[in-house]
């Protein structure tokens, strides 16, 4: 009998500790800032973290420390908040690859986070916060996403030929190049060609730039040169962005002039040849047919930058100086083809650009007509030591969303 009562002694003396720590527990749970609330607090509410970056594809190199970035959250609660912050390879976080439950504030409206996850580079990447206080959480964050790249790097262009002073025949010469190496994601590339008269390229009297080549080698042929003259030239690789170094220095002789034919004429000299003169005009090409770009241009522009050195040193308008070397540019071309005539800077008609002109290669009137070659003719414009040029910039300028128009600027 004394067993059994004792027995049912600790029996009571248990349930009775079970009951009074369940209502402690019920205590704390009614308390909002208690650690063990129990489930959301009715009438809370928790803004949700507005993402500020990267977003929106940017690309991250994976060289710099991964920071991700968002407005912090607001609450009506008197609990403090956190932050959960996951990241996934997939928009649907389905493949996560990095989670952290609990990111607490700092001061201020923005709150950032340095990823301590390793991470496979060229690859896109989906990352959300949502903000909590243990009993409530907000809605998550819009889904944000990068791209985590290589740092872009272009490696320089190799001279293919002509090389080593090599005399050619001809005095339009074919510029070939091995493309550079490219690490990262550069977006397009452009080979840009340089020719000079001297090895310091002091005096470029061509430039051009193209697109690279998916074959290994890039290539683009010069307009007729000064005959039987040394010239030197280089390329270098761009994105824009990212340039790579130049190239090494190579060089060729030109080929000698052609002789006159039975009864003279010397054509201009150096090779250039006669100017019909008066009003010529190409005939239009065949509908849906663009005309060639002439091979003149090059050397009528060096001709007059050699009859009138100081109208080219003088070229810069913005810094007081007068639009007279490219008025006698235009006007020796146009003793060839009244095709040519001024650009219209950007499509613009009333913004005419101060070192570029433009050949009418369509159908029709030529004025305001944007079926047109865009040449670039002073090398360095604005710089210390202008010089003559021929960069035929046609393709640059319609890759950049952009056009060229042919104007009179008034004088035609």
């Amino acid at each position: 009998m004394t067993k059994k009562i004792r027995t049912i002694t600790r029996l009571s003396a248990a349930v009775l500790a079970a009951v009074v720590a369940a209502g402690c527990e019920a205590t704390k749970s009614e308390t909002p800032t208690s650690p063990n609330v129990a489930g959301p607090i009715a009438g809370i509410g928790i803004t949700a973290p507005g993402v500020k970056s990267p977003t929106h594809g940017n690309n991250i190199s994976n060289t710099e420390p991964l920071r991700l970035t968002w407005e912090q959250s607001t609450t009506n609660g008197v609990r403090s908040l956190w932050y959960s912050v996951e990241m996934a390879v997939d928009r649907e976080f389905a493949q996560r690859v990095y989670f952290n439950p609990k990111v607490l504030p700092s001061e201020g409206q923005q709150m950032s986070l340095v990823v301590d996850a390793k991470l496979d580079a060229d690859r896109t990447y989906y990352w959300r916060v949502r903000a909590e206080d243990g009993a409530n959480s907000s809605e998550y964050s819009s889904v944000a996403h990068f791209d985590l790249v290589v740092p872009v790097f272009l490696g320089a262009p190799t001279p293919y030929g002509p090389t080593g002073g090599e005399t050619l025949t001809t005095r339009s010469v074919r510029l070939t190049v091995d493309n550079g190496s490219v690490q990262g994601r550069p977006g397009d590339i452009e080979i840009v060609f340089l020719v000079s008269t001297n090895e310091p390229f002091t005096n470029i009297v061509w430039t051009v730039r193209t697109l690279r080549s998916e074959t290994g080698r890039t290539a683009l042929t010069t307009p007729e040169l000064a005959a039987s003259t040394i010239f030197y030239w280089r390329a270098y690789a761009t994105s824009g962005a990212t340039t790579s170094a130049p190239s090494a220095t190579q060089s060729f002789r030109t080929g000698a002039a052609a002789a006159p034919g039975p009864g003279g004429g010397g054509g201009g000299g150096g090779g250039l040849p006669p100017a019909p003169g008066g009003n010529f005009r190409t005939p239009d090409p065949a509908a849906g047919q663009r005309l060639p770009l002439p091979g003149y241009g090059a050397s009528v522009v060096q001709q007059i930058a050699s009859q009138f050195p100081n109208a080219l040193r003088n070229s810069c308008q913005d810094d007081g100086g007068t639009w007279e070397f490219l008025d006698r540019v235009v006007d020796a071309l146009r003793q060839y083809d009244t095709r040519w005539g001024y650009n219209g800077k950007r499509g613009n008609g009333n913004d005419p650009s101060k070192d570029v002109v433009d050949y009418h290669y369509g159908r029709g009137t030529s004025e305001n007509s944007t079926d047109v070659y865009i040449i670039d003719v002073i090398g360095g414009h604005c710089g210390g030591n202008p010089s003559a040029g021929w960069g035929d910039v046609t393709d640059v300028t319609i890759n950049s969303g952009t056009i060229g128009r042919w104007i009179g600027r008034g004088r035609f």
